[in-house]
């Protein structure tokens, strides 16, 4: 009995030690699903989302449960999986709508239970399951309603207007809009405030409330001055462009769809940049322009073809034609030129211009025939810009992901057994703390063994100095980068070490462009007697609003996995730097 006292205390710390260090994994797992679907690799997003959710499983933990299935549904329905994506959201219903759940839930469960219900209303839409989206969005509205943060609300309460306004219920969308308007002005997030105002805007105009339309679009206008996001800027200009066509309003159309060509970057929108193409056609034709009409029709179908390869072949069978007639004309001209008189110049002059006049009306009308379809393709291909990825190695990566499932059930899962028996059985500490130790290996192992496909082909600054390449690309004329990496044998960096260096890199970076309000960025990598240095500095300050940083969180975690060290510097002033540093 003495015994048990003093050992069951030991044992009881060891299965929660465990325990609380599963929830670790399972955050970091799903930082990883997040990370890596943000950059498109939605088919590896889903294979580390399956991971989270069999650990969430395994713990019991309810709001893991739910949390990690709703995450694995967004990644598997972006990857057209719809039935396997349905099955995630029905397990996760399960949950939340048990009584043991929603029986007092905590601000995390609450949070998990309103973006379940907006991704199954997203879902809902996209399937043109009004009635189900509009019941889902109006529940997470609901849920999101008791979560104290004012920020998040103003990002459900956007989403909740946004399905409630395809699914046509104006007056509840532009309530749900109005409320994103309000926290977001509570969280001081101009930019998602600047949002949901433009939305607004468009709304109340289709209800015709012509005095509400104004009011909204002065907040706009007064909040333009300090918004820096494009895709911001584009939802505005667009609201604009359809209040102007609505109205029959051709002229100021045209003016905020040049605005929209103009903006910057919007050579990597090609879909916004086909829709104003179409649009500007149409609105100088109802101008009487039908130069510029002409020009923009030809505009908006070269682009066409780049974008739907689908009529590449007929457009081009039409160019042939069109050439080629044109060829017989001028052979016609030559051989009248030599033969004839002025007249028959002239005759051939007018079969030209006819010839012209039958090709516009061709493509004129062709447009119209056509029109309706191209905005519908147009519609689900510009919601689906975000998702658009290839399946380059799906195949490979679902053999590991089967490797790594029999490992796991036949190595990890027997140590489990075994610790549970001995820990039944009453079998000295000494065996269990050993096959503790055993299963700790294996877990270990298989885990250094998910390394991403690009260290096994790059080292650790060949990976950095290309994320840093494609970073200032994404923010060019923005954000300045810097990058420098002193010479030395990268190759001795062990793949783990350098992984976790890697995303404590793309933590810090990403924090800097989405919080700090940095225009310059810089990477320094060093290597120096055993010593990897990395140091990440911006000229950005980050203030501080009361709640726990979970970025930071996760690269101090990195950072004692791989027994490193990190500092967080920063200064209104001098600016931002991260430094770490591990002994290799």
């Amino acid at each position: 009995m003495r015994f048990l006292v003093f050992v069951l205390p030991f044992i009881i710390g060891v299965i929660s030690a465990f325990a609380s260090t599963k929830v670790d994994k399972i955050v970091e797992l799903r930082e990883t699903a997040d990370s890596l679907h943000s950059i498109g690799r939605t088919d590896s997003a889903a294979i580390v989302g399956e991971q989270a959710v069999r650990l969430a499983v395994e713990i019991e933990n309810p709001t893991q449960i739910v949390g990690t299935y709703a995450a694995q549904g967004v990644f598997l329905r972006s990857l057209g999986k719809i039935d396997e994506a349905l099955k995630c959201y029905d397990a996760a219903l399960a949950i939340i709508t048990s009584g043991n759940f929603r029986e007092n839930p905590n601000q995390e469960a609450i949070e998990e239970i309103a973006s379940l219900y907006i991704n199954l209303a997203v879902l809902n839409l996209d399937t043109q399951h009004k009635e189900l989206a509009e019941k889902n969005a109006e529940l997470s509205g609901q849920w999101i309603s008791k979560s104290s943060d004012p920020e998040l609300r103003s990002t459900i309460y956007g989403v909740v207007g946004s399905v409630l306004t395809g699914c046509g219920n104006l007056e509840k969308a532009l309530y749900y809009q109005s409320l994103a308007y309000k926290n977001a002005v509570a969280s001081n997030n101009k930019e998602a405030a600047f949002r949901s105002a433009a939305y607004t805007m468009l709304i109340t105009d289709r209800l015709g409330k012509k005095d509400e339309t104004q009011s909204w679009r002065k907040k706009c206008e007064s909040l333009l001055p300090d918004i820096e996001s494009m895709m911001a800027k584009l939802v505005y200009y667009q609201a604009e462009c359809s209040i102007c066509l609505k109205n029959s309003n051709p002229k100021g159309a045209v003016m905020w769809f040049n605005k929209i060509l103009k903006s910057d970057g919007i050579n990597n929108l090609p879909y916004i940049k086909f829709d104003c193409y179409n649009n500007l056609h149409i609105a100088y034709a109802d101008m009487g322009d039908y130069q510029n009409a002409y020009t923009y029709l030809l505009k908006g179908n070269e682009l066409r073809d780049s974008l739907w390869e689908q009529e590449k072949a007929e457009s081009l069978r039409d160019l042939t034609v069109k050439y080629e007639t044109k060829e017989t004309e001028l052979a016609l001209a030559r051989s009248e030129a030599k033969r004839m008189s002025i007249l028959m110049w002239l005759f051939a002059a007018a079969g030209l211009l006819l010839a012209s006049v039958i090709i516009f009306v061709i493509y004129a009308n062709r447009q119209r025939r056509q029109r309706m379809r191209r905005e519908i393709e147009f519609a689900n291909l510009r919601a689906d810009i975000g998702r658009q990825l290839t399946q380059q190695y799906v195949e490979g990566l679902e053999n590991e992901r089967q490797r790594m499932s029999r490992e796991l059930h036949d190595g990890v899962c027997n140590d489990l057994l075994a610790i549970q028996m001995n820990i039944s059985g009453g079998k000295p500490i000494e065996s269990t703390a050993a096959l503790i130790d055993s299963c700790r290996e294996s877990v270990r192992r298989i885990s250094h063994e998910l390394m991403p496909p690009e260290f096994a082909y790059a080292t650790i600054d060949e990976v950095i100095r290309f994320f840093i390449v494609k970073q200032a690309e994404a923010n060019e004329g923005k954000i300045d980068f810097a990058y420098e990496c002193a010479p030395a044998d990268w190759q001795i960096v062990p793949d783990a070490t350098a992984l976790e260096v890697y995303r404590i890199v793309q933590e810090a970076v990403g924090n800097a462009i989405k919080h700090s309000g940095a225009t310059e960025i810089s990477v320094v990598l060093g290597f120096n007697d055993g010593l990897l240095t990395t140091e990440i500095t911006d000229n950005g300050y980050y203030k501080s609003n009361g709640r726990k940083g979970l970025g930071l969180d996760s690269m101090r975690r990195r950072t004692r996995s791989i027994n490193g060290e990190i500092e967080l510097l920063t200064d209104e002033n001098k600016g931002t730097k991260v430094i770490l540093k591990v002994k290799i």
